[in-house]
């Protein structure tokens, strides 16, 4: 099958990165060695596993093998593909969970955290987050939980500029009625911002700049030796 990039949508990409199944073939050598650098060899699987889901995605919208796609890094780090330059994409895993993005003509990001981590998220907060939004959390009725929720809004629009982590204190977040993070900085206000929950409760967002977009969701399941790509609706807030 074929993934249509049209220019009024955007794919979301959800992975399961437990599994049996090699896919180091379809890796860079560079992907390869970095994967061989984790210290457990689980995390290093999902490494691997995670961007093999990259790359068999891209292929399917660019009609392209997926170990020929050629990736280059932007003068931010933030990845991309010379030979496609007006191809946005972007890739989060967090413990089991993988979230890929794309679309064509446009800036994304993505990013997807684990309910569970273990994090000294008030240590975070003090450190890089703003009076008000320390206020929302210390409030919410679950400060993990809410902590979390600003915590991917934040890495989606970051990851969407190609900043990084050093401004992570110019997005500012506030939530609105249902407790939705949105931004808040007048500096972004180019930058669309969707949230969502995927099962299991794990908080996940999507940024992008331009016009709105329609968003389709998507599951990939792999079995030890292929991707399966099947449409699948997934409630995707508008923040």
């Amino acid at each position: 099958m074929q993934l249509p990039l049209v220019d009024s949508e955007l794919h979301l990409v959800f992975v399961t990165l437990d599994g049996e199944g090699d896919y180091s073939t379809m890796l860079s050598e560079e992907e390869q060695q970095r994967a061989s650098r984790f210290v457990r060899p689980q995390h290093g699987a999902r490494f691997r596993l995670a961007h093999a889901a990259l790359r068999h995605v891209l292929g399917l919208a660019l009609d392209t093998p997926a170990a020929q796609l050629a990736f280059q890094n932007e003068t931010t780090g933030k990845p991309m593909l010379p030979a496609w330059p007006d191809i946005g994409f972007n890739l989060s895993h967090a413990e089991d969970l993988a979230l890929i993005a794309l679309g064509r003509g446009t800036r994304v990001g993505v990013d997807i955290e684990h309910s569970q981590r273990g994090c000294d998220w008030l240590g975070i907060a003090e450190s890089f987050f703003s009076l008000a939004e320390r206020k929302l959390i210390t409030a919410a009725e679950d400060s993990g939980a809410c902590f979390l929720r600003l915590w991917t809004a934040k890495e989606a629009v970051l990851k969407a500029i190609g900043s990084g982590l050093s401004a992570l204190e110019s997005v500012e977040m506030t939530l609105d009625s249902e407790d939705r993070p949105r931004l808040h900085s007048v500096k972004h206000l180019a930058w669309r911002l969707h949230t969502l929950t995927v099962a299991g409760n794990h908080p996940a967002a999507l940024a992008y700049d331009g016009p709105p977009r329609t968003i389709r969701t998507w599951r990939l399941h792999h079995t030890t030796n292929a991707f399966h790509l099947i449409e699948e609706k997934i409630d995707v807030q508008t923040a």
